[in-house]
């Protein structure tokens, strides 16, 4: 599984490295270092990095490819700190600055499978001037992953599959042994009549000798005959 996610990001880099190889060399991933990677979740947000805050006012911009899809202008000599965003067509994203440290970052909001993509950010500073282009170019490379989906009705069925085997199995067992309790009752019972240890006699014969009833026993006619 690993494997395969490196070669899948192997294949994302270079694929977006061609796609680039047309961009002005500050911009293209194919030369330098090669961008940062980021991989977060479906509606999560994204951080893309841009060049430190080096100047009392700035202009930062952020391209998605080589389209441009929102520019931020800072000064730091108002009170408070002044950070106005325009975003192009609406691209959810916003800007921002960490004082203590001066560095800057666009924040890519509820990210989608479309937010996938190379991501560059350019800075001018723009007071005092002239206006100067800052060299660092900082690239990251966002994708955006999607959910794991939900395997829960193969689980049921299979749960509940095992569930009725097992009751099954339960109820068959109980059958059983009831079966065999009352065969054994029913032997113990016929060992404590008397008709168990006689042999050679019909069971008839047996069963009234052992309720008590005794019938006479038929005699024959015997004829006298005088000589």
């Amino acid at each position: 599984m690993q494997q395969m996610e490196i070669f899948r990001r192997s294949v994302t880099i270079f694929s977006l490295c061609l796609f680039h190889s047309t961009l002005i060399e500050t911009q293209s991933m194919c030369k330098g270092n090669l961008p940062l990677v980021k991989h977060v979740a479906v509606n999560s947000n994204a951080t893309v990095s841009c060049p430190i805050l080096s100047a009392p006012e700035m202009d930062f911009k952020l391209f998605k490819g080589s389209v441009q899809v929102i520019s931020s202008y800072i000064n730091t000599q108002s009170t408070p700190v002044r950070i106005s965003d325009s975003p192009e067509a609406d691209f959810p994203a916003h800007f921002s600055v960490n004082l203590t440290d001066n560095s800057t970052s666009f924040i890519l909001l509820s990210a989608t499978m479309n937010t996938t993509a190379l991501y560059t950010c350019e800075a001018v500073k723009t007071y005092p001037p002239p206006l100067v282009n800052v060299d660092e170019m900082p690239q990251t490379i966002v994708f955006v992953k999607e959910s794991p989906r939900k395997q829960h009705s193969l689980c049921q069925h299979a749960n509940h599959l095992v569930l009725w085997v097992v009751l099954g199995g339960m109820t068959m067992y109980g059958l059983v042994m009831t079966c065999i309790v009352l065969m054994l009752r029913i032997k113990l019972s016929q060992m404590d009549t008397p008709c168990y240890s006689i042999k050679n006699m019909k069971f008839k014969e047996c069963r009234r000798r052992w309720q008590g009833v005794q019938h006479p026993t038929r005699q024959g006619f015997y004829i006298d005959t005088v000589a």
